[in-house]
């Protein structure tokens, strides 16, 4: 995944200011609570609009102040997974995934739709609404609605942040297998453990500010020199 982001957007006195050229195809976003990460996922996804810059994600151009270029967020081609999972309270399994499809005839479909029950192990809950499941179950469904609407990159923003520890490690663990079938991710965390295990490039964040990467193995030592400052 070749990610190229040079952008600056003001919320307020706050101020993101993003520099990034990766081709990392496992990027992580580590930093505090309020340091700006949220915010950056949502500007490459299309949700919020930077001031001014430039977004290209391998030869597509998605955002360019200059040029009045912004890909609208469904065009993107990323499968963006929000912290509460946002799935529809009055859909069944079955239907949020469904609401995930964006092509195929019937038949493709409910392909797609028994590949990713049968991957997710959601089988037997495929007629349950979200208030009938557990966390770990509502991530999964918000994992296959992902999947199935066969993203080139995911953009997980705190996807375990909302898991108790018995059921964090299990759902790591499913969250890489995910991040194997697609062609690029951006993970954004405040767990150093999490971004060392699950990415092979971090960009840390504070103060709304993102200046280059690391490779994972430098995270701690780039972790504890910022701490000093």
């Amino acid at each position: 995944m070749k990610l190229k982001a040079k952008f600056t957007k003001r919320m307020g006195s706050f101020i993101l200011d993003v520099n990034i050229d990766s081709d990392c195809r496992k990027l992580g976003f580590f930093g505090s609570s309020g340091s700006g990460k949220s915010m950056t996922l949502r500007c490459l996804a299309g949700i919020e609009n930077p001031d001014k810059g430039f977004i290209s994600i391998g030869d597509r151009v998605l955002f360019d102040s200059e040029k009045k270029i912004n890909i609208k967020p469904q065009q993107r081609r990323a499968g963006y997974l929000f912290q509460s999972y946002a799935l529809f309270p009055n859909m069944t399994v079955r239907q949020n995934i469904m609401a995930g499809l964006r092509t195929g005839d019937k038949k493709e479909r409910n392909n797609i739709l028994e590949s990713c029950i049968e991957s997710f192990r959601l089988n037997g809950l495929e007629d349950r609404y979200p208030s009938q499941l557990s966390g770990g179950q509502k991530q999964r469904v918000a994992l296959a609605r992902l999947i199935a609407s066969q993203p080139e990159i995911l953009l997980l923003d705190e996807p375990l942040s909302a898991l108790d520890e018995d059921l964090r490690m299990n759902t790591e663990k499913e969250i890489e297998k995910v991040m194997d079938k697609v062609s690029g991710t951006i993970f954004v965390s405040h767990s150093r453990g999490e971004v060392a295990r699950l990415c092979d490039e971090v960009a840390f964040v504070k103060n709304g500010i993102i200046d280059g990467t690391a490779s994972a193995a430098e995270l701690m030592t780039l972790v504890v020199r910022v701490e000093k400052q």
